[in-house]
């Protein structure tokens, strides 16, 4: 048994040799027969995604390719009809043959030159000699077996007729695909109703003569045309005036090579490859040259659809909306099995024309909204096409804030560095605003040379100097600070509180404006101040010159290295008495109603009277004060110290509000009467951000407000205010970030101060933003409580 080709596919070819008689049988497995069309179901998936028509366009040519071949390498060919009459398509399939094969006589010439041992006319007429063809029917017509054979010999000449008038045979049979015998049968009415596969195997053992004695009818029909062309060969041409026709028996060594190489030649050549299988694959594919002129047509009105009312340069995402109207609009007006295949060209059509001076630069800012510039450089130096514009990156987003007093508002570019977020911004608008008041100057980098470099931060490990530092100052003020122990405040010398205690009642009332009623002291609340108390020491650093920290200060940072700007800002408004308690923050815009307020925090105390020697032999006096000037019991004086609170938040829109308690809105009264008080800001926790009630929102979907101000106002005291912000911006393993002090800022008495916090934080690894679910807003990030607290004041 020969095989060409694999056994499981739809197109192959058999073949049977048999040695004594010298016969090889070649039977071809392809698509034109009904058992191998109807084994397709096992191939559904295949058939699913690629479609019948392309998967059917693709088995036929192949097996036309294999008939093609079964032509070129026998000298007798059996064609089996499925019924009684002649298939009429058998015509247009030899017409398309035999163009296929003038097309690929040169190259098939080609093919048999690398055969060792060939026949020289085989090689010049490219194929043994011309075939004759026979016609085997496997439905016995309905007439009587006398009338049977008469019945044959007309089917003969209606068959020559059509294949003359036709051009399918000619005179001379060279010119011709194959021959049909001019004085013996070539037609065979199968004698009873058998399967296919019975009758190939009584032809095998007729042939090889097995089990049978008495050969069949169909084997002497076939006998007839073996015998004479293994003795004379065939010569089939008609005319007077022709010459001998070739007939060539080579070698079955010579033979098999030969086939072999003519097989892989015309199975494994593309389609669109030699003139010959481009013809055979435009004839074939009618359905398939029918899609390609249709989607053809097609394809420019969905190139326009893309194009239609572009702007000059836009997003992967409108790009990506636009290709899928232009595919919509070609698979509804496209037909076959081509509409995939230009699906494909109109996708790379469309990123052409996108890619080709259109793109835009989508780089995200820090909160997230790409750049609508086009595609272009930020830096002359920056590697990439020379060619691209060096143009900043602008989202085309603005947003809303105030300046670092709160005094005036402006419109602010959506930051694409940390350093206009958090500096650049707020530098530009205090030129008009808030450039002449007093700042806090914050330690930053100051380079001793032109020479310097950010920090190396891989692998930098926790400083535990800092650690320690930081431990040890908080340790120190942990009695000063507004935490949920109000009990433990330290004494307050009389040195620095005696010279104010007489006055201290009628200034309070003053900041607190006309009308604000006297509290009573609760004797249980009172803080008792028995002696001074003194700051740890905190070690002085050697700060680098030629190294700056690339990101914002944390409590992990390394020692010594400082940023090259300060993300905080403090700044002092004025006197204390700018801020009314009745009318609120009136100079401050876009505060929501009802929420510009600050918080009153009253801090009572008592102070005892002692006096003692101290190391120096002197006498030291500890006296306090106290808001109403109340004498306590002997020995003692109890005080009241007023401060002002406000944390405040801020949206992009550049709405404002006050916390009246960590997650909560400050509503103030239609008078302007504040029920609450600073206690529960001063002794918790603070959400860094909180859901805006803006009046309106875009989908109903709230916006985020971060805390952006702590206000404090202090009082006419000699006590020192003083603040240490921490701020955790996200959920840990998030950095603590602090403003570079190694002690708490010293507010100065009787002024009113604020305290801008970062727009965005930035550690080494990353920058942190509001959060995007408004849901978990509030516990996302915190102001750490022990922010504010109370220290007295210095002797001068």
């Amino acid at each position: 048994m020969l095989q060409f080709g694999e056994i499981n596919e739809e197109s192959s070819i058999e073949g049977y040799f048999c040695s004594k008689k010298k016969v090889l049988f070649l039977y071809s497995y392809n698509i034109y027969d009904t058992n191998t069309l109807v084994m397709l179901d096992k191939h559904e998936d295949t058939l699913f995604e690629k479609g019948f028509l392309h998967y059917f366009s693709n088995l036929r040519d192949t097996s036309t390719r294999h008939l093609l071949f079964l032509f070129l390498v026998s000298h007798i060919c059996v064609v089996t009809n499925a019924s009684s009459s002649f298939d009429l398509n058998y015509i247009q399939l030899f017409k398309t043959l035999d163009s296929v094969r003038t097309k690929l006589q040169g190259s098939v010439a080609e093919v048999l030159k690398t055969v060792p041992g060939l026949p020289k006319d085989w090689l010049t007429l490219g194929r043994l000699c011309s075939p004759r063809v026979l016609f085997y029917f496997e439905q016995r017509p309905p007439v009587l077996d006398e009338n049977l054979k008469s019945l044959q010999h007309l089917m003969e000449d209606q068959i020559y007729r059509l294949l003359r008038k036709c051009r399918v045979i000619t005179n001379v049979c060279t010119n011709s695909l194959f021959a049909i015998p001019c004085n013996q049968e070539f037609v065979f009415f199968k004698p009873m109703q058998q399967d296919r596969f019975t009758f190939l195997l009584e032809l095998l053992n007729d042939t090889f003569e097995i089990g049978n004695e008495s050969p069949s009818d169909f084997h002497e029909f076939l006998s007839q045309h073996i015998t004479l062309a293994q003795t004379e060969g065939f010569s089939d041409n008609v005319g007077r005036h022709v010459g001998p026709s070739i007939f060539v028996l080579p070698p079955a060594r010579v033979w098999f090579d030969a086939a072999f190489k003519l097989f892989d030649f015309f199975t494994n050549s593309p389609a669109n490859g030699l003139k010959g299988f481009q013809l055979l694959h435009s004839i074939l594919d009618v359905e398939g040259q029918f899609s390609e002129a249709r989607c053809l047509k097609v394809l420019p009105l969905a190139l326009a659809a893309y194009q239609e009312n572009l702007p000059s340069h836009y997003s992967s995402q409108y790009h990506e909306n636009k290709k899928t109207q232009a595919k919509a609009l070609l698979s509804s007006h496209g037909r076959g099995p081509a509409v995939q295949k230009f699906l494909g060209r109109l996708d790379t059509e469309c990123d052409r024309f996108w890619r080709n001076g259109r793109r835009m630069c989508e780089f995200p800012s820090i909160i997230g909204n790409p750049c609508i510039q086009p595609v272009h450089r930020v830096h002359a130096e920056e590697n990439g096409d020379s060619k691209l514009p060096v143009l900043p990156h602008m989202s085309g987003v603005r947003y809303v804030s105030a300046c670092s007093c709160g005094r005036r508002q402006a419109n602010r570019e959506d930051p694409y560095d940390v350093e206009y977020a958090n500096y650049g911004f707020y530098r530009l608008i205090e030129e008009e605003c808030c450039g002449r008041l007093r700042h806090v100057t914050f330690p930053i980098f100051k380079p001793s040379s032109d020479h310097f470099e950010p920090a190396n931060l891989k692998g930098a490990s926790k400083s535990l100097h800092f650690a320690r530092d930081v431990e040890k100052l908080i340790t120190g003020t942990e009695d000063l600070s507004l935490g949920p122990d109000e009990n433990e405040f330290p004494a307050l010398s009389v040195d620095h509180l005696s010279q104010v205690a007489a006055d201290d009642h009628e200034e309070s009332q003053t900041s607190l404006g006309k009308g604000e009623a006297t509290e009573a002291v609760d004797e249980d609340n009172i803080m008792e101040i028995a002696g001074t108390h003194e700051l740890p020491a905190v070690s002085t650093w050697d700060f680098s010159t030629t190294e700056y920290l690339p990101c914002m200060v944390h409590v992990n940072s390394p020692p010594g290295i400082l940023p090259r700007y300060s993300s905080w800002s403090l700044v002092c408004l004025g006197s204390s008495s700018l801020y009314s308690h009745n009318a609120g923050l009136s100079d401050q815009p876009g505060f929501l109603a009802g929420s510009g307020f600050l918080l009153p925090w009253d801090i009572p105390v008592r102070l005892q009277h002692n006096e003692s020697s101290g190391l120096d032999g002197r006498r030291t006096h500890n006296l306090g004060y106290s808001g109403k000037g109340k004498r306590g019991k002997q020995g003692q004086h109890e005080f009241t110290v007023k401060i002002f609170i406000g944390v405040e938040y801020e949206c992009p829109r550049g709405h404002r509000f006050m916390s009246s308690s960590p997650g909560r809105i400050l509503k103030a009264t239609g008078a302007g009467l504040v029920k609450d008080s600073a206690q529960l800001i001063t002794q918790n926790d603070v959400p860094l951000y909180l859901p805006c009630p803006c009046p309106y929102n875009r989908g109903g979907k709230a916006l985020i407000a971060q805390l952006m101000r702590l206000h404090v106002v202090t009082p006419k005291a000699a006590v020192h205010v003083t603040i240490d912000p921490k701020v955790r911006p996200a959920p840990p393993p998030c950095p603590e970030f602090v403003t570079g002090f190694t002690e708490p800022i010293q507010l100065s008495p009787s002024s009113y101060w604020i305290l801008r916090f970062p727009y965005v934080y930035e550690d080494e690894n990353q920058i942190y933003t509001h959060p995007k679910e408004n849901a978990r807003a509030a516990q996302h990030g915190y102001l750490l409580k022990g922010t504010c607290g109370v220290m007295e004041l210095a002797n001068e």
